[in-house]
């Protein structure tokens, strides 16, 4: 009897494990859930974010908050993104993430091991616009301006290793002018300050730019995509333009924090295409210059490290550095 007691006793451990393994892994979320936007709110990656915290509220039963946070071209944000250990924290990855390991010595996470892919949400063009007051009326007038003028035009950007200081050093390079780089800390301030006068041109994202343009308030000279956008039909591409190499399509996506589970992730994927496919939403966003597109958490990775390799080659050849 005291044998038999005793292999009971040692076998109570054992089954202790079995049990918990047993249990069911915890509901998620189990509390309010953060969507980081590492940039200043009225960025184009605000829509998609807002329009999702909306729609998953609903799907999960937890409520799902919107967080601006910029600085250093989206380092600030993706980096409170990855070292979140609440497990309840997301963020919007976009394509200057993957541009900033090239461009600056020290960035406190690593861009393709960190972030968790859980699904890409859009594709962004940008447009290339210029103040009024600028005499030039197409990109062949522009060129002709600043090579008779190096050094007097300047050029925005929303921070450096941007997607508009990236593209806008890379145009540099292919029609060999020189226009002084003015980063601003975020595209709405970049913006802002062109339509008031104080500089000369950016790179802007059609989202952002279509409203200011139908005020007239800046006049478009190109678009970085390989067809006309829906929105400004007007507008010729940069291929069009006599400049083919300018077939540039920004990016954005959602990635999750380290600390969500794994076990949250393929449900999240689908409820993020779910409300992505929602009848008419896609036609609204195209009118913003924003369109959508889903797809697997792997395909969002796999595009991550695609434009890796693609963007670490275009800044080494053109060798751009932040001024």
């Amino acid at each position: 009897m005291r044998r038999r007691l005793m292999k009971a006793l040692a076998a109570l451990p054992a089954l202790g494990t079995s049990l918990a393994r047993a249990q069911p892994a915890p509901a998620w979320p189990s509390r309010t859930v953060r969507i980081i936007v590492p940039s200043a709110a009225g960025s184009p990656w605000d829509p998609t974010a807002r329009l999702l915290a909306e729609r998953l509220a609903p799907a999960f039963g937890q409520a799902f908050i919107v967080e601006n946070k910029s600085g250093a071209t989206g380092m600030i944000g993706m980096d409170q993104v990855v070292k979140a250990t609440d497990g309840h924290t997301l963020g919007v990855m976009f394509m200057p993430h993957v541009m900033i390991p090239s461009l600056f010595d020290k960035v406190p996470y690593d861009a393709l091991r960190d972030p968790v892919p859980v699904a890409q949400t859009q594709w962004t063009y940008n447009v290339l616009v210029v103040h009024p007051s600028l005499p030039v009326r197409d990109m062949t007038e522009l060129v002709a301006h600043a090579r008779r003028s190096p050094g007097r035009l300047t050029l925005l950007s929303g921070g450096n290793g941007s997607p508009a200081h990236v593209m806008g050093e890379y145009f540099k390079q292919l029609t060999g002018t020189f226009m002084v780089h003015v980063p601003y800390r975020g595209p709405v301030a970049a913006l802002q300050d062109l339509v008031a006068g104080q500089a000369d041109l950016m790179f802007a994202s059609a989202g952002a730019a279509i409203p200011l343009l139908r005020a007239n308030r800046l006049r478009a000279l190109a678009v970085t995509s390989s067809q006309r956008l829906e929105a400004l039909p007007e507008v010729p591409t940069f291929a069009e333009a006599g400049f083919p190499k300018f077939d540039v399509r920004d990016w954005a996506g959602i990635v999750a924090s380290p600390s969500v589970p794994a076990s949250a992730l393929p449900r999240l994927n689908a409820e993020i295409r779910r409300a992505l496919a929602e009848p008419g939403t896609a036609e609204r966003f195209r009118a913003l210059g924003i369109y959508l597109e889903t797809g697997t958490p792997e395909s969002f990775g796999a595009l991550i490290r695609a434009e890796s390799a693609k963007w670490t080659q275009v800044i080494r050849s053109a060798r751009i550095k932040p001024e």
